[in-house]
């Protein structure tokens, strides 16, 4: 389901298939921060700026005010310089090869509108930035990873808040009839130039469009929006995948009611997903309009919390992926590269000057202004800090993403596609993974959040890190690894306060069968070791008594 990247993707009833008639499962990564800047990912202001209110845009929180502030502390000859040299240090040639080297297979290129069409009365394209696209297309190429194109932002903004560099979080191509032509023009323009090249996998087209509650009024203008632009962009290029959001952040599949590209069929439902837990709620409405409209999905945007417990956010990545994979669902995390200590799972952390705060101090407090010598020293420490090489590689991250050896597997994480089986008529309060039986409990002294009631602080992951799993008589759960080239080492983190004998088989052999010992700790248990080249499984059975497992490490 990797094949080589070579040749058009087209979808196939529900999945993706290259030329040769092959499936072909995508797992990239989307260069966030690069041609459309972002407060979170760069080091200014928190995600969303004034989310929720009309408020022209002024915060430290998107490449239209960032540009602002660049000119006003560094001056307007600099500005340029800083933005030029910033496209060509943020992602560049050995950043695409870091992506191949780790293992994904394709990027998601976020554009800004601006940039390739001028915010000038009638219409002028930029053909610097179209020439640089094409670049980065043919350095992909070269390298073997399929690119999509991702309207980030498009003209007039679409997703009411900072993401979308709009002026004042409100998402007028839904409310300008000007601002959705010149969309289309540009969409149109972007297939008519590139409705040839086939390492563009396909083109998605508006991201998070209409993110918030307040806009829904807005879904049906959204819908009659998609059908007049696949038909424009069909006019002029046939052979490329249209990626479509749904709303409220890519959340929602409502809107996948027919279908859009009728004539060609070449289409696939986009959505959006962070931090919810892995099971059917999740999964199960997106499935459903999958097989009713018999098209494929793409986890166009997602991630594991970088905030607090990284490990948690690991881990949810090594078990949502995988779920993926199983549902045949491609995805791409967000995002590539991002600002140490910035929430989002980024392969790549760059540091910030020593000085930043001085210009955090002047943007969003108005306290003195650095000299211009000052700032222009600041900003070119940034830009010496965004290099690849001098970035942090956090191979954690890529290891739980793709499921790699060393991957650490929460026990209630279990395949959904390989053997499990379990005889609990009960659930959890949250109700995770309820449709299976099986027997999930909270780790003791762990008093789960009430739905009404929340604690202080960021709630990302709720309960779900808590949740065990107690393999009674009977029982068995199974857990997998990807790429295990050479043996990897399979050890179960579990325990029991009754006594328990536990079978662990690879498939075709029982790699471990014996008693766990009595604890009120979780122990080691090392039971053997795979190995496969592209999937090898493990699948744990209590053969009598009741064991309680933990986690599952594939690998140190």
């Amino acid at each position: 389901m990797l094949h080589t990247v070579k040749g058009f993707l087209h979808t196939q009833d529900t999945i993706f298939v290259n030329e040769d008639g092959n499936e072909v499962l995508l797992r990239g990564m989307g260069v966030g921060n690069w041609l459309n800047p972002e407060g979170f990912l760069f080091g200014g202001a928190s995600f969303g700026g004034a989310i929720g209110s009309f408020s022209r845009a002024c915060a430290f929180d998107r490449g239209r005010t960032m540009d602002l502030y660049v000119a006003e502390l560094a001056g307007r000859t600099y500005q340029k310089q800083f933005w030029d040299t910033w496209v060509d240090r943020y992602f560049g040639r050995a950043d695409i090869a870091a992506m191949k080297r780790q293992g994904f297979n394709s990027v998601r290129l976020p554009v800004n509108a601006r940039f390739l069409l001028d915010e000038e009365p009638g219409i002028h394209f930029n053909e610097a930035q179209f020439a640089l696209l094409d670049r980065y297309l043919d350095w992909c190429e070269a390298e073997g990873l399929y690119v999509i194109l991702d309207m980030h932002a498009a003209c007039g903004g679409q997703s009411a808040i900072s993401c979308d560099d709009g002026v004042d979080n409100q998402p007028h191509l839904f409310l300008d009839e000007e601002s959705a032509d010149r969309t289309v023009l540009l969409w149109k323009e972007i297939a008519r130039r590139w409705a040839d090249r086939w390492i563009i996998a396909g083109y998605d087209l508006l991201n998070e469009p209409i993110a918030l509650p307040m806009f829904d009024g807005l879904i049906p203008e959204l819908k009659a929006f998609y059908d007049r632009l696949v038909r424009e962009i069909r006019s002029v290029d046939q052979k490329h995948i249209l990626f479509l959001q749904g709303h409220r952040f890519a959340g929602r599949v409502d809107i996948f009611d027919h279908n859009y590209d009728p004539e060609y069929n070449n289409w696939a439902i986009c959505v959006h997903l962070y931090e919810s837990l892995p099971d059917l709620k999740v999964f199960g409405p997106i499935l459903e309009k999958r097989d009713t409209l018999r098209v494929p999905v793409w986890m166009g945007e997602t991630g594991g919390s970088s905030v607090g417990d990284s490990g948690t956010g690991n881990q949810w990545m090594a078990v949502t992926y995988e779920m993926c994979m199983e549902y045949h669902i491609s995805y791409n995390i967000w995002v590539a590269k991002a600002v140490e200590g910035a929430d989002a799972a980024a392969t790549f952390t760059f540091r910030l000057p020593e000085d930043w705060q001085s210009i955090l101090d002047y943007v969003e407090r108005g306290a003195a202004k650095p000299s211009y010598e000052r700032a222009i020293r600041i900003f070119d420490a940034l830009l010496e800090n965004i290099r690849v090489e001098n970035c942090v590689e956090r191979t954690d991250r890529v290891i739980h993403a793709l499921r790699l050896p060393g991957s650490v597997v929460p026990a209630s994480g279990y395949d959904a596609d390989r053997p499990h089986s379990g005889q609990w008529p009960y659930a959890l309060y949250c109700g995770y993974r309820r449709e299976d039986h099986m027997h999930l409990l909270t780790e003791p002294g762990y008093v789960p959040m009430d739905e009404f009631i929340r604690t202080p602080g960021p709630l990302k992951y709720c309960d779900w890190p808590h949740i065990l799993l107690r393999l009674d008589e009977g029982d068995c759960a199974s857990y997998s690894v990807r790429e295990a080239i050479e043996p990897v080492s399979v050890t179960l983190w579990c325990r029991t306060d009754r006594g328990g004998v536990v079978r662990v088989s690879d498939g075709s052999r029982v790699m471990y069968e014996g008693s766990v010992p009595v604890s009120d700790a979780f122990l080691p248990l090392a039971v053997g070791a795979v190995s496969a080249p592209e999937r090898a499984t493990v699948t744990a059975a209590c053969i009598s008594g009741s064991v309680d497992l933990k986690e599952i490490r594939f690998g140190a």
